[in-house]
């Protein structure tokens, strides 16, 4: 399984877009690795993880033809996960031309994030046929692009007002765990994967809140927990990978300072272009 990060910082990017605080300052001086759009990981080359706001400039960076996406699995509704006005352009004719093969697009994701999407369906010139969606639910395997999806529980708001998921993912020789914009993760997540037969190449875990407290992101406490409940559930192995994602300047760090923070406890920095063979 290839993943490829297209972003890797949370909602306000990194730099913030208006920020002067002294890391968002220390990046934009250390430039390269260190400057990060939105969150948004590709899969293989037709299957998205979310889709950024900064998807046009990450595609342009990348040289991407995200024509040939033919899902995209949502996270949840926040718009720096679910960028509504890009799924707006894909379902108008004249904003995008599809390949002569090219077929409705599959979106997936809780009802928050249809609610958000059928929204778009209403903009004048949308044409619904460009989609096709399908609710997902938490606990409930699903196949999208050729991969086997189970949702799990995020712990990023309260379940009342939006149910938040993280994904375990398997192309049924090797899985990862793609764990963005989540706190402290709930033990009905670990109850469900002890049943489904999965171990982890690759544990990719938000870590948005650096060294302050977690709450609805892990910081680097959170994620040091994380690895020892998989370790101690037999969901790893002495090689998994542990990449830190979805980072931004409440973690206080640049790129560069956070690899050499992390390092010694075994733990990889993503970063905007980072490929991954899980």
């Amino acid at each position: 399984m290839k993943l490829k990060y297209l972003g890797t910082g949370a909602a306000e990017g990194m730099p913030a877009t208006f920020c002067a605080c002294p890391v968002c300052r220390r990046s934009r001086q250390e430039g390269g690795k260190s400057l990060r759009m939105r969150s948004c990981t590709l899969v293989g080359d037709e299957l998205l993880i979310d889709l950024s706001p900064d998807i046009h400039a990450q595609s342009l960076r990348f040289g991407l033809e995200l024509a040939k996406v033919k899902d995209i699995v949502f996270t949840h509704a926040h718009p720096d996960h679910e960028d509504a006005y890009a799924l707006q352009m894909r379902g108008t004719a004249s904003c995008s031309v599809l390949p002569e093969n090219g077929q409705a697009l599959n979106l997936y994701g809780e009802r928050w994030v249809r609610e958000r999407f059928e929204r778009v369906l209403l903009e004048e010139r949308v044409e619904a046929a460009r989609f096709r969606f399908r609710e997902v639910k938490p606990f409930e395997r699903f196949q999208a692009g050729g991969y086997t999806f189970d949702p799990l529980m995020a712990n990023h708001r309260p379940a009342q007002v939006e149910q938040c998921l993280i994904y375990a993912i398997s192309d049924g020789q090797t899985a990862v765990l793609y764990a963005n914009d989540t706190g402290e993760l709930s033990e009905a997540n670990d109850a469900y994967l002890a049943g489904q037969g999965l171990v982890f190449s690759v544990v990719s875990m938000d870590c948005a809140r650096g060294l302050l407290p977690g709450d609805g992101h892990m910081g680097f406490a959170e994620c040091l927990a994380l690895r020892e409940r998989l370790r101690a559930r037999g969901l790893v192995t002495e090689n998994t990978r542990y990449i830190l994602n979805h980072l931004s300047h409440m973690n206080d760090m640049t790129h560069g300072e956070w690899e050499a923070f992390a390092a010694p406890y075994g733990f990889e920095i993503a970063y905007d272009g980072l490929e991954v063979n899980a």
